[in-house]
């Protein structure tokens, strides 16, 4: 259920960060596709990873399978968790850097007119 509401979370920010970045004259699809691939890619690899490295760990250090069924449901509910809002603060971040004001570059005056008219 929670990640459910991690994907609706990036697919709005997904959309707003389009916007914005097109408002500020950024690349908006690039924007885009970086809040997507943070979003998704902390929500589902990073925990898929670390995943696959505590069960590596629990098989080099001896647990049978079915000791490992029943030892990693609280470990990945957690690793979940902490992943799910992981990538809601990576979003936000980006949010807030795309959300910010280009600044304007300085003024340079014109060259001054010639001297001769000629």
């Amino acid at each position: 259920m929670l990640s459910i509401l991690g994907f609706i979370i990036i697919i709005v920010a997904a959309i707003h960060v389009y916007r914005t970045a097109k408002q500020y004259d950024r690349n908006a699809i690039g924007w885009t596709l970086i809040t997507i691939g943070v979003g998704f890619g902390i929500q589902l690899i990073l925990p898929l990873f670390l995943g696959i490295i505590i069960g590596i760990v629990m098989i080099a250090s001896g647990s049978s399978i079915e000791e490992m069924q029943g030892s990693l449901n609280v470990p990945a509910f957690i690793i979940g968790l902490i992943c799910l809002a992981l990538s809601i603060a990576a979003v936000l971040l980006i949010l807030r850097y795309v959300s910010k004001i280009p600044d304007e570059p300085p003024f340079t005056p014109p060259p001054s007119p010639p001297e001769t008219f000629n």
